[in-house]
């Protein structure tokens, strides 16, 4: 049993840097809108988070670690009463510098706005006008 006592130490050292190193990241889909409930359809080619029905100021979130190698991608399919489209709401390259590892989306009647880190709301037009 003494032999296993070093694979054990490694593998513990090996989570417990892990942890460290690649610190989850958490992606969350909010409804802005009054008096209007959003649907919310989240995926990333590994995972299909399903489809929500949010009403006004629910919300939707869920964690994940990032990717260094290769991108770690997730993409939301939303659709109010005002429009609908599909967006990239975490992308390694591009989300890592304007949200850092937890990203809020607010669903608004102009379209979907990501709470920036730094320089307030960056919004995206609705892909498709209702």
């Amino acid at each position: 049993m003494e032999y296993w006592r070093p694979a054990l130490i490694v593998l513990s050292l090996v989570f417990t840097t892990s942890e460290a190193l690649y610190p989850k990241s958490r992606v969350t889909v909010a409804d802005a809108i009054t008096g209007d409930v959003i649907t919310a359809h989240c995926y990333s080619k590994d995972d299909d988070l399903g489809t929500h029905q949010l009403a006004y100021l629910q919300s939707f979130s869920w964690t994940f670690r990032y990717s260094l190698i290769g991108s770690t991608e997730f993409f939301c399919t939303i659709s109010t009463q005002y429009g609908s489209g599909n967006y990239m709401v975490y992308g390694n390259y591009i989300m890592l510098n304007r949200c850092g590892l937890d990203c809020l989306w607010q669903v608004q009647a102009g379209g979907p706005c990501l709470q920036q880190t730094r320089g307030g709301l960056w919004c995206q037009p609705w892909q498709k006008q209702t």
